[in-house]
């Protein structure tokens, strides 16, 4: 607003309401305002003089100046103005409102004269007046202003850019429908573009295109098949939305993004990658259509990109930020209303659709590197187009290709589920799973194990938390797995008895260590005859035990594994170098047995699959506005093996070197505590498990 002399300057726009005129037209009057004027305005029913205004002019008088007036009308009309009687402008305009409706915000409008002019006094009088319409209509006058013609070119040319931008959004004037090619991204950036129009000099203009902006928007989320694209939230609910790490941070907007992105940070362990994942419906996909996932990167270093149905399409991705954007601490030389474009897109083929199988889409965003970073936003996974000619067959071939396979690994499944479910089942007494056999031995579980994981497609490994074809019969045996496990555990008194927590509930005295053999085992080592390993445990009296003892001699001398209680009832195990072939009464299986034994069982513990594929080729240098190759991933007649494996609760179960002997004997306390003590006479004793096993009653 201009000051209370009307002021006006030569640098900036200046509004002056027309309640502040010197005089009033006969025939206008001063009129309660709407609300959202901020104050009376004026009116008029038919053709005359609206007002005369005196202001004063501070800017040299060569300064050029352009009139706008803010108006609401029923009718179309012929604006005039003029300086200290001499008319410098008239223009004809439309009408904003229907006749006989309330004023809103929506029936002003601000228009303006494009011919400049020059005041010639330093205080000069302003007469507006309304013509050419007929009488009984009306015309609202809000307030002028005086804009320098300077600022009135660039105004104008921000307005013409904002204009254009907006309407190129859209596939037509009645903006029904976006272009194909306009993204999410590039939606924000023109709602930033009209955000940075000025309000002095085009405050109607700027609302009207930012209705439209809006519109674009919300037709570019109902195209968008992702759920929650602005990222509410990641692990909100489980069947739905965003899947992903817990490394990864939702951020709000900033120069850069003007809703919602996700940071992606590096790994230590490729085999525990910060992931984030969604899911396509089935329901959602058309038949034989080409989808595509687009966003923007503002900065990215082995971002990894997946589509995943009949294969997967694959894309690492480095986009080298613009200035300082990484760590995040840095500021950002990109300003709101600059357009800097890092774009990335990533096409799939969807043949033809079946809800019953919902074999759907993955989208997944991956970096197993410890150098690794992402920050992206304005995802989308959109409707591309229909698949004609050489596409329309290259899909159903491939979608032939990967039925036929699929077929070959229900039949290949089918087998190696039965052989894996009757290993299981051998290990208890029931289908109630709850009680083992009484012979079930740890070698025994871990070969059951195996073969549970020798099930194929149980995760998909180009992400292995996310279930795979196979996934639910994979669970239900690795459930009874678990089970055996705890069963096992249970009845086995001694605790830390494969050393896997070192020390830990045993005492010692002397010297010993433990050591972990290169098959990941930890094993118990008593290098010296004076040294000792022992361990107090409770037990039942009167009831049957079984010590397993599974250990190695070099050397000269024995190992041995002593039970006892306070008095007398004093069995042991003893174990010497396999040369001497000595043979003890109590053991039940010898040097050869437990050789066999191994190559029986195979006794390869593969820990539970969760691991994730370290072993995808990749393009370490994708320049900024990256055109990186994709590596399609068909569905193979080999295994597609993961070398990352980690565990569910148990160590790596891996083949013992051979020597180790496994012996056993049966115990049958008189009291409620038993001591187990590990020695020996010469040489060294390596031990690798010590279990005092509960008999079934």
């Amino acid at each position: 607003s201009a000051e209370f002399n009307n002021i006006i300057p030569s640098s900036q726009i200046t509004q002056i309401p027309l309640t502040k005129s010197t005089n009033l037209g006969s025939g206008t009057s001063v009129v309660k305002g709407p609300g959202f004027t901020g104050g009376d305005i004026l009116r008029r029913t038919s053709p005359g003089q609206i007002s005369t205004l005196r202001v004063n002019i501070t800017a040299p008088l060569s300064q050029r100046y352009r009139v706008r007036i803010r108006y609401a009308s029923t009718t179309n009309l012929q604006f005039h103005t003029s300086i200290d009687g001499r008319p410098i402008n008239q223009g004809n305009f439309s009408a904003t409102m229907s006749s006989g409706s309330n004023l809103q915000s929506g029936s002003f409008r601000t228009v303006g004269f494009t011919t400049p002019f020059n005041f010639s006094n330093g205080s000069s009088v302003f007469t507006l007046s309304a013509h050419v319409f007929n009488s009984g209509n009306e015309v609202y006058i809000d307030r002028i202003e005086f804009v320098p013609a300077e600022v009135t070119f660039e105004a104008e040319y921000d307005l013409e850019r904002a204009q254009k931008a907006v309407n190129e959004l859209f596939t037509s004037s009645n903006q029904i429908g976006l272009k194909t090619d306009v993204t999410d991204y590039h939606i924000d950036q023109v709602s930033n573009l009209v955000e940075c129009l000025s309000d002095e000099f085009c405050l109607d203009e700027k609302k009207e295109l930012s209705e439209k902006v809006k519109h674009a928007k919300r037709l570019s989320d109902e195209r968008n098949l992702l759920q929650d694209p602005n990222f509410r939230g990641i692990n909100r609910q489980l069947d739905r939305g965003w899947r992903g790490s817990t490394d990864i941070t939702i951020q709000g907007g900033d120069d850069v993004f003007k809703e919602n992105y996700v940071t992606l940070l590096g790994t230590f362990d490729e085999c525990y990658p910060t992931y984030l994942y969604q899911k396509i419906d089935e329901s959602k996909l058309k038949a034989y259509t080409r989808y595509q996932l687009r966003g923007y990167i503002e900065d990215s270093q082995d971002l990894e990109i997946y589509l995943i149905r009949y294969n997967a399409k694959h894309e690492t991705v480095n986009v080298p930020g613009t200035g300082s954007l990484w760590p995040l601490s840095a500021p950002s030389p990109i300003g709101k209303c600059a357009h800097h474009s890092h774009h990335f897109s990533l096409d799939i083929d969807v043949g033809c659709t079946d809800l019953n199988e919902d074999l759907g889409v993955w989208v997944i965003f991956k970096i197993k590197t410890q150098d690794g970073h992402a920050r992206l936003g304005n995802l989308e996974f959109l409707e591309e187009k229909p698949l004609v000619g050489e596409a329309l067959a290259r899909v159903k071939r491939a979608e032939k290709k990967w039925r036929d396979k699929r077929e070959k690994l229900e039949w290949e499944t089918n087998i190696v589920y039965k052989e894996a479910k009757e290993s299981v089942d051998a290990l208890f007494v029931n289908s109630q799973y709850d009680r083992l056999q009484a012979d079930t031995n740890i070698a025994m579980i871990h070969a059951a194990d195996k073969r549970v994981h020798s099930i194929r497609e149980a995760y998909l490994p180009e992400l292995s938390v996310i279930p795979g074809v196979n996934a639910a019969i994979f669970e239900e045996l690795e459930g009874r797995i678990f089970t055996a496990f705890s069963l096992y555990d249970a009845r086995n008194v001694i605790k830390n008895g494969d050393f896997n927590n070192g020390l830990s509930c045993w005492n010692v005295k002397g010297h010993v260590d433990v050591e972990e053999q290169n098959n990941h085992r930890s094993v118990l080592v008593v290098p010296e005859w004076e040294a000792e390993v022992s361990q107090e445990v409770r037990v039942c009296p009167g009831r049957g035990y079984i010590l397993r003892v599974t250990a190695y001699k070099e050397g000269y001398g024995e190992g041995c594994v002593t039970i006892h209680e306070i008095e007398n009832n004093t069995d042991e195990l003893k174990f010497s170098n396999c040369v001497e072939e000595e043979v003890y009464p109590n053991n039940t299986v010898t040097c050869n047995d437990y050789t066999a034994t191994q190559e029986e069982y195979e006794g390869t513990y593969t820990s539970r699959n969760r691991g994730y594929d370290g072993a995808y080729e990749s393009n370490s240098s994708v320049p900024a506005d990256y055109a990186s190759a994709y590596e399609e991933k068909a569905y193979t007649d080999g295994r597609r093996d993961n070398p990352c494996e980690s565990n569910r609760g148990y160590g790596d179960y891996t083949p013992l070197p051979a020597g180790y002997v496994t012996k056993e004997l049966e115990y049958f306390p008189e009291t409620d505590k038993v001591w187990i003590e590990i020695g020996e006479t010469e040489g060294t004793f390596i031990v690798d498990s010590v279990e005092l096993l509960l008999m079934e009653e």
